[in-house]
């Protein structure tokens, strides 16, 4: 299942609310802040009002990959010869993570709750809900997860607060559409913002960038970034600096729209 880090529904993030330690968005930054926002990486480094360096600092799309593969891993409860329904324990490279499971033969639910949970040098906490299933005769499968998890290294804390995902596709085609993808993000010391979409990311496994989709962040005083991906391998960014109207960015050089590859990996 392809993650590049990301609701489709009515664009006002499911009621979560942008966080108070919000960066304000700008034309200089609304580029790094539309890539921390999907692959992270060092474009947070700027973002974050910390001394301490924060090349390490876990991005949302590392926070999302490691609960997701944690998920895909009880989705055939039978293999791990783990009772059903039951309240049982998956082991971390330190911690563990308690789970209340219910599967059938082609679906599991329930929720994962990550008690200091070490997965990648990565301490994460917190409580999600989660649901998967999958059709071996048509090759369709789901993922949906949401709740509030946060992960830390030695440095920073990424929070993730009213994470909502939700995506479908198929292994035979490796078509996927990430149709839901919203959830304020806060780092320690302050910088975060609020990441949804307005219209989903339909893309192809077996290539690196998405066909299309819409990511939209919000900031400090309304302000905003937002990145739309093109059929050409290229996402455009807008940013709106609180006025209600987009502008695409012209720096840093040479300006919008910038490769997808930058954002998408």
């Amino acid at each position: 299942m392809a993650l590049f880090a990301c609701s489709s529904d009515d664009g006002g993030g499911g009621g979560v609310a942008v966080p108070p330690n919000a960066v304000v968005i700008t034309e200089t930054n609304a580029r790094d802040i539309v890539q921390a926002a999907t692959v992270g990486g060092a474009a947070i480094i700027d973002l974050i009002p910390v001394a301490a360096s924060a090349e390490q600092a876990p991005s949302a799309s590392e926070i999302i990959d490691l609960v997701v593969d944690k998920v895909k891993s009880v989705s055939n409860l039978p293999d791990l010869n783990i009772p059903v329904g039951e309240i049982f324990e998956i082991p971390c490279d330190s911690g563990n993570i308690t789970v209340n499971a219910t599967e059938t033969a082609t679906s599991a639910s329930g929720t994962m709750t990550f008690n200091d949970c070490i997965l990648s040098g990565f301490t994460l906490t917190g409580t999600i809900s989660f649901s998967v299933s999958f059709n071996e005769t048509t090759g369709d499968w789901t993922v949906a997860i949401s709740g509030n998890i946060s992960g830390s290294d030695s440095t920073i804390t990424t929070t993730l607060s009213g994470l909502v995902l939700n995506q479908t596709g198929n292994d035979n085609t490796q078509e996927y559409s990430i149709n839901t993808y919203t959830f304020a993000l806060d780092y320690t010391g302050g910088g975060g913002f609020l990441v949804q979409l307005l219209a989903a990311i339909v893309g192809n496994e077996a290539v690196t960038c998405p066909r299309s989709g819409v990511i939209l962040v919000t900031g400090a005083d309304n302000t905003k970034a937002k990145g739309t991906i093109n059929g050409d391998g290229t996402v455009t960014i807008e940013y709106d600096d609180g006025s209600g109207t987009f502008v695409e960015v012209t720096e840093p050089v040479p300006g919008s729209p910038y490769p997808c590859t930058d954002f998408f990996i």
